[in-house]
């Protein structure tokens, strides 16, 4: 084999190596006690029993594309948070956030779940649990849960 094929198999190892840590690390926050968010979010919305952090960042194309299913969500849900990962750079180093669109559910003072990366708009509504909250789509159908 010459150099140039083992040099592409190291490149494709390491990224392979790359997106498995990055699955571990996100998996290995969930029940962990969340940081600090009083700084950046409002005393009302700590208050809820449930709240989902959106870090995303311009430029991103796919935070774009979670931003259309995001955005409309936020005029009606008070318990989701839109995070520019860039402006709020020190928040995003206390919940780990290594690469965006990243939703973070927090429940009782502690990560339930993290999402990082692309998700289609059915994962994302699953995620915030907005089925039958903000049916609302624009294809004027009623969605079931799941």
């Amino acid at each position: 084999m010459d150099r140039l094929g083992l040099y592409f198999l190291l490149f494709i190892g390491a990224f392979v190596a790359s997106q498995f840590w990055l699955v571990w690390r996100t998996r290995n926050q969930r029940g962990r006690s969340a940081p600090r968010l009083d700084d950046v979010v409002n005393a009302k919305l700590l208050e809820q029993p449930r709240l989902i952090l959106y870090f995303w960042r311009p430029g991103c194309h796919v935070c774009g594309t979670t931003s259309m299913v995001i955005n409309p969500l936020l005029d009606t849900r008070k318990d989701i948070v839109k995070i520019n990962a860039l402006e709020e750079r020190a928040l995003a180093r206390r919940f780990g956030i290594l690469g965006t669109p990243t939703l973070v559910v927090i429940s009782e003072g502690r990560i339930e779940r993290v999402l990082t990366g692309s998700r289609n708009e059915q994962q994302i509504r699953d995620l915030v649990g907005a089925w039958g909250q903000d049916t609302d789509d624009g294809d004027g159908g009623d969605h079931p849960p799941g």
